[in-house]
């Protein structure tokens, strides 16, 4: 019998899943209900703040909010969920001593060889890029940027916080304890997601 070719149809995966589009704008949503409860909480307090005024704050209704969260506690706790997931991230990164030290060194010896620092450093923003992913930085949106340049700089920020603090800690335990540190670390975050932060008024 000849074959009707019915059952060897194969499917076009170019065409992207209809249900994926819609969780895609699902996530972009509930982030932007994050990011809007963060500037009203912070202008109006935690207290005060209305639901309407954060659906608002980015031109959606109440309904759009009750979609993705049950309560004003409900997003404020999303808020401090992207602290505790990227700071045990971090943290797992710092308690490396062997990892710290050779990428400190390896910052050193760029340093100390003028001729080689540009493709040095250009390199390290490539094993950045790489390593985000490791440790999810695309839980802090705020570091991302369209622009190369703007990203650069971002990334080198927000790892000179990290660096300063790493350092600190293995030279001197006692003045700046882990616990201390890692305190340190996650206050660092929260300025970084803070509606007051000197990238989002560059937006």
């Amino acid at each position: 019998m000849a074959d009707s070719g019915k059952g060897n149809i194969s499917p076009d995966l170019s065409v992207k899943d209809p249900t994926h589009k819609k969780q895609e704008r699902s996530t972009t949503t509930r982030q932007e209900l994050i990011d809007a409860a963060r500037r009203i909480f912070a202008r109006d307090g935690f207290e005060a703040a209305r639901l309407q005024d954060i659906a608002a704050a980015m031109g959606r209704t109440r309904g759009a909010f009750y979609s993705h969260f049950q309560d004003k506690e409900d997003v404020f706790f999303a808020m401090e969920e992207r602290v505790a997931i990227l700071a045990k991230q971090l943290d797992a990164i710092v308690r490396d001593k062997a990892r710290v030290l050779l990428y400190i060194e390896f910052k050193m010896y760029a340093i100390r060889r003028p001729h080689k620092r540009k493709r040095l450093a250009e390199l390290q923003v490539l094993m950045c890029t790489h390593g985000a992913a490791a440790v999810k930085l695309d839980l802090v949106p705020e570091l991302h940027s369209n622009d190369p340049d703007e990203q650069r700089s971002r990334t080198a920020e927000f790892g000179s916080v990290l660096d300063g603090l790493v350092l600190n800690h293995y030279f001197d335990p006692v003045g700046l304890s882990e616990k201390r540190m890692r305190e340190q670390i996650e206050s660092s975050i929260r300025s970084l997601m803070g509606p007051n932060s000197a990238w989002r008024k560059s937006k």
